[in-house]
């Protein structure tokens, strides 16, 4: 059976109640307890996701990085990765993306960090990835969409959510890191 109304009228209506949907739902004590750790200047943060999820990683690490130091991406290969990992202790915070088709060695990566004294901070689905587990900050948002693919336009809006907090956080220092960030792009010409 076909469903009703035009494409448009269905996304129309489906994206903006599964972000409403999302924000809602999601848990104040976690969201209360993401900024603070992705703020902290003493954390390195590291961010990583899945295989359409890195794209949300990347996006979230971009902007930290426009609002303050130490943020870096796990990288892809596997010496790079495993250097990385290496070097992740009390100090990091590693940041994780993991939606179905949960990928083992994302529970893996936050069992290490979590035994070396790290903190976890996870953007999952709503049927909660097995990293919950591990997770100290837990940010579960939905993915219904107008086609059968996973929609993730409510974890962008929780991005989005994140960093006006972060940067409400950082206060004066994020603004003069990004001052600072966009003097070097002109200075450079890629501004």
């Amino acid at each position: 059976m076909a469903e009703e109304g035009s494409l448009l009228d269905r996304a129309g209506k489906t994206f903006p109640a599964e972000v409403a949907k999302t924000l809602t739902a999601l848990p104040p004590h976690d969201l209360d307890h993401a900024m603070p750790l992705l703020a902290d200047p003493k954390r390195r943060l590291t961010l990583g996701g899945g295989r359409f999820t890195h794209l949300l990683a990347h996006y979230l690490g971009l902007h930290l990085m426009q609002l303050r130091e130490d943020v870096r991406f796990l990288p892809d290969r596997d010496v790079e990765r495993t250097a990385t990992l290496t070097s992740l202790g009390r100090r990091d915070v590693l940041v994780l993306f993991d939606y179905r088709r949960y990928e083992q060695d994302k529970v893996v990566m936050a069992g290490l960090v979590r035994e070396r004294g790290g903190r976890v901070l996870l953007f999952t689905d709503t049927w909660l990835s097995p990293v919950t587990s591990r997770a100290d900050v837990v940010l579960p948002c939905r993915v219904t969409a107008p086609s059968p693919c996973d929609s993730l336009v409510p974890t962008l809006a929780v991005i989005e959510t994140v960093v006006a907090g972060v940067v409400e956080t950082l206060g004066e220092a994020a603004h003069e890191h990004l001052r600072k960030t966009e003097d070097v792009a002109q200075h450079l010409g890629l501004a």
